[in-house]
């Protein structure tokens, strides 16, 4: 598809030496499979001691650090690159403001180089002007946030803001005692009363070595923490030991009136619904549920909640989504239709707001689109007819205004207010926009076009360049993909992609395969299992994806036509797909890509496993894998036990087979800004040293 975009760039790239990679212990391990086609299946696994952390493994994985590092730090473009990301990433960023009940506007902030965001507020109960640059209402709530899969609890009050100032000023850190450990994948929902919340946590860990966890996720339990007690005295909620990898999520409806209780067993977009009165239960694990789904059939979630009738998102005989209301003061269930399902489009979001209204999002043809829509279903308006790109909305139900926060490739980032208290044509306002440094947003163009898949399905794909990068086939290209889980790979804004683009010429191409929610679940089912999409581009391509866009570059790369790429960057991949299951939260995952202990399942898994499908029939194009040794996600022997693979089978391969390590770091979501502007040079550098791009300015 992307051939007739680019072409072989001529200037040579970094000098190879092939048979130099450091040593690797290979053991004589051998796992035994089921399949239902050939029986019993023994596939060697040498590389198994990678699994778990060690003394060895440490060691091994400084080595490749180090060879990795040699081989980077032959561009000569490295650090300028990064001396231009940095400058290029050095600016304003910030989320919509929230409105809570002690009267104080919230909002993230970072100045543009601060490791993390920082949770500011309001000083008094007027929303801030960001109109003028001087100073506002405004201080530091909380300046120390980091993030990881497995967090712990602080809790302190709205009186004590954690900063620099207040420490200064000799107030210290006055948090509660509160200390709640060991919880994951958890929101943290309190009680009416504020005097407690709930919460999702695991058992201690039996061992965890240097904080590496790899043991699988299983046993989760719901909690009550009623504040000023310890954890130890918790009041179990609900748990359930028959089935230990299900997991669940806890919600308080805006009356205080009904708990309600979430229940998935994987990662499919299908749950259990539970509800339960407070007023007639006593918070512990007698709770009596009104177990109004209880079946893994389809998605249910509750929007808000009118005494008794609940309003509910669903995608129950609607692959695309629509809205129902529940009534649950009968002794049966009563089901209503509100908004059907548009056939077209995509329902991502929707939220009560103003009391009587709804904020909708569609996506159609992965570009959002926002609505009002009444109570009773109605829609009235659509609002920002001619943006382009995604829009997340941040309200809350009590309050007659919302934020729609909205950007796109070229559009860096802009903070839109609806207010319903003053005339109809004043309500849309731009509230904030980004205003980047070094970049001009507006010298990039992005378009979508649609393409035809081997089984002649259309596929939409964005394509992002510099208005000054001819569109001929002359230009060499970045190729970013995902396509799984149901998630959708948006227009996004990156100075580091951007800056890439600018700097060398390229362009960007995302493609929005199956896998993705583009299109509803229709389409996510359509690219999971058996039915994994199997595509490739053509020309001087670099193609890159993370997580489970790591596992499709990976498999790309082993199945390819050789010459098909001319780099790829592979990060925190699934790459043995006959081990996922055993560690962390990958259990989930066996609704997209199959439970390698079943036979019939195994057939598939196996042939697509990017470890465990190597070619050795034709050369392989530069490739790196880049991971960390504390990702309790995607654990990191994915990427160990690959790169092993890789340089043993293909030593003599022509180009680098390398892998790039993040010592005391996860799978990207708390990482600093620091080290994602070291990353990003390291990998686009990566990425022009593979294919000799040359600097432009320097032509």
């Amino acid at each position: 598809m992307l051939s007739r975009l680019t072409s072989t760039v001529t200037i040579a790239p970094t000098p190879w030496t092939p048979n130099t990679y450091p040593p690797t212990r290979r053991s004589d391990h051998v796992d035994i499979y089921k399949s239902a086609l050939k029986g019993e299946v023994r596939v060697p696994d040498p590389y198994e001691w990678l699994e778990e952390y060690s003394d060895e493994t440490d060691k091994w994985t400084t080595s490749q650090e180090i060879f990795t590092r040699a081989y980077l730090d032959k561009n000569s473009d490295r650090q300028r690159l990064e001396d231009v990301f940095r400058s290029n990433m050095d600016y304003a960023k910030f989320s919509a403001p929230t409105l809570y009940d002690d009267g104080r506007w919230y909002w993230f902030h970072n100045s543009g180089l601060q490791p993390q965001s920082i949770l500011y507020r309001s000083s008094g109960k007027t929303l801030p002007d960001f109109s003028h640059d001087e100073s506002r209402d405004e201080e530091v709530f909380f300046d120390r946030i980091k993030g990881s899969d497995f967090t712990t609890i602080f809790v302190r009050s709205t009186d004590s803001p954690l900063s620099e100032t207040s420490k200064a000023s000799g107030k210290g850190d006055d948090r509660f005692p509160d200390v709640i450990e060991h919880v994951k994948f958890s929101s943290v929902k309190w009680s009416k009363d504020s005097k407690g919340f709930f919460y999702q946590r695991y058992p201690s860990p039996k061992e965890a070595k240097d904080g590496i966890e790899t043991a699988g996720d299983v046993d989760a339990m719901v909690y009550y923490h009623r504040l000023g007690t310890k954890q130890s005295d918790d009041i179990l909620i609900y748990s359930d030991k028959t089935n230990p990898e299900w997991m669940w999520g806890v919600d308080i409806t805006d009356d205080g009136k009904y708990i309600i209780l979430y229940t998935s067993k994987d990662s499919s977009r299908k749950n259990m619904l539970w509800i339960a009165d407070l007023k007639q239960n006593e918070i512990g694990p007698n709770i009596k549920w009104n177990k109004i789904i209880d079946e893994f059939e389809s998605e249910y979630h509750i929007i808000a909640t009118e005494g008794s009738l609940l309003y509910v998102k669903t995608n129950a005989d609607a692959p695309q989504y629509k809205v129902i209301t529940i009534d649950v003061s009968k002794e049966k269930p009563v089901f209503a239709d509100l908004i059907p399902e548009i056939k077209d489009a995509n329902l991502v979001d929707i939220e009560f707001v103003n009391k009587d209204n709804f904020v909708v999002v569609y996506k159609r043809n992965v570009k959002d689109e926002i609505y009002l829509y009444a109570k009773n279903g109605a829609r009235l308006t659509r609002l920002a007819p001619d943006f382009v790109g995604a829009a997340s909305i941040s309200t809350r139900r009590s309050q007659p205004h919302f934020f729609v926060s909205m950007t796109g490739f070229n559009t860096p980032g802009t903070v839109a207010r609806y207010d319903f208290t003053v005339s109809e044509k004043q309500r849309w306002s731009i509230y904030r926009a980004t205003k980047v440094h070094g970049l001009n947003p507006d010298d990039f163009e992005s378009q979508q076009i649609w393409y035809e898949s081997k089984d002649g399905t259309k596929v939409p794909m964005f394509i992002v360049r510099h208005k000054s990068t001819p569109f001929d086939g002359t230009a060499p290209a970045i190729q970013y993909g995902y396509g799984g889980f149901s998630i959708s790979i948006d227009p996004f804004f990156s100075p580091t992609i951007l800056t890439f683009l600018k700097t060398y010429g390229a362009i960007l191409a995302v493609p929005n395969i199956r896998g993705g929610a583009e299109f509803g679940e229709d389409w996510h089912k359509a690219g999971t299992r058996e039915k994994k999409n199997k595509y490739a581009g053509a020309g001087m391509v670099a193609i890159n994806g993370g997580s489970n866009g790591g596992l499709l570059v990976g498999a790309c790369i082993n199945r390819a036509p050789e010459g098909t790429f001319g780099a790829a960057v592979a990060e925190v991949g699934v790459m043995d797909l006959l081990k996922f299951s055993k560690f962390t939260i990958g259990r989930a995952w066996t609704s997209d890509y199959g439970d390698p202990d079943s036979p019939e399942d195994f057939d598939f898994i196996y042939p697509l496993s990017p470890l465990h499908n190597v070619p050795t029939d034709r050369v392989l194009p530069p490739t790196l894998l880049l991971t960390a040794d504390h990702d309790d996600r995607v654990v990191p022997m994915h990427s160990f036990k690959l790169a092993a693979t890789l340089q043993h089978t293909l030593p003599h391969n022509p180009h680098p087979l390398l892998l790039r390590v993040d010592k005391k770091a996860g799978h990207g979501a708390g990482k600093s800004t620091e080290k994602r502007i070291k990353e990003a040079a390291d990998k686009w550098g990566f990425v022009a040293q593979s294919l000799g791009l040359v600097w432009k300015d320097s032509k």
